[in-house]
């Protein structure tokens, strides 16, 4: 089995002390969702040590990885303070990790210091019995909108890969929901989403997508076979799905995905109170 650890929507910012929605500051919300996040795994990292590497590799995984929107304002700090965290909370895990880009990451700053580390759609995560797939949802014509755009190559290197590994279980990534929401949030809609919930229609082996961008764990099917969607709450504040914009009084939080040998995906939803 693997455990996802979703993170998302950071808004991390130049100044670590500055507060925003609901008076919290970023900088220090992010700190406590990882302790939070990755303390259960830091004993069994330790014990397993001594574990020939072998068995290792066929027991339980643990990755994280973070659905876009890490920067609040486009500042070469934020990631600086972005990766200094992740550092510091995931060094004594041995938790690999990953990221994607929102739609306030779309500057050269994301791609200098997280290329990387960046989910990218032509080399999915492939361990064990699954294919974790991240989608680049950043708009090509407007780096300021906070829509979003799936893009052809994007879609073809998704199906390339479906079509090379059939008998895997897959799990799309991306930072924007796929479908509309009901909320305020759509008008930051996805452009082309018809073309994933295709695949997904075409393409039993995809089990599950993943999302950040609404601050909600919002919960949607996907295509005929009603393929689940998974919406991940903030690492800082929460936004209300209503017709209005709302700041909800939520907790930060993350979620926890298990994906299991045989497909089913388990998803657990972790509020983390100051």
């Amino acid at each position: 089995m693997i455990t996802l650890l979703q993170l998302s929507d950071c808004h991390l910012l130049k100044d670590k002390e500055k507060a925003g929605y609901a008076g919290i500051a970023p900088y220090h919300s992010l700190a406590r969702v990882l302790q939070n996040a990755v303390s259960p795994y830091i004993k069994r990292s330790m014990d397993d040590e001594n574990v020939s590497q072998p068995l290792r590799d066929n027991e339980h995984k643990v990755i994280m990885l973070v659905t876009g929107d890490i920067s609040g304002d486009n500042s070469l700090e934020s990631y600086r303070h972005f990766t200094a965290l992740m550092d510091h909370y995931l060094a004594d895990a041995n938790i690999e990790w990953y990221v994607l880009a929102g739609n306030h990451d779309n500057n050269p700053h994301f791609d200098a210091v997280l290329g990387e580390r960046t989910l990218k759609s032509d080399k999915p995560i492939v361990c064990q019995r699954w294919s974790i797939h991240g989608l680049d949802t950043r708009s090509s014509s407007d780096i300021y909108t906070a829509a979003g755009e799936l893009k052809n190559e994007d879609v073809c290197a998704l199906e390339q890969a479906l079509v090379s590994a059939p008998r895997n279980n897959h799990l799309v990534a991306l930072h924007h929901h796929v479908l509309p929401s009901n909320s305020w949030m759509d008008k930051h809609y996805l452009d082309n989403a018809s073309k994933v919930v295709a695949l997904s229609e075409q393409y039993s082996q995809i089990k599950a997508l993943i999302h950040g961008h609404v601050h909600s764990p919002l919960r949607q099917t996907i295509g005929s076979d009603n393929i689940p969607s998974y919406g991940s709450p903030s690492t800082c504040w929460q936004w209300k799905m209503q017709v209005e914009f709302g700041v909800s009084d939520e907790a930060p939080g993350y979620q926890v995905i298990e994906l299991c040998d045989d497909g089913a995906v388990n998803v657990t939803v972790k509020r983390v109170e100051k």
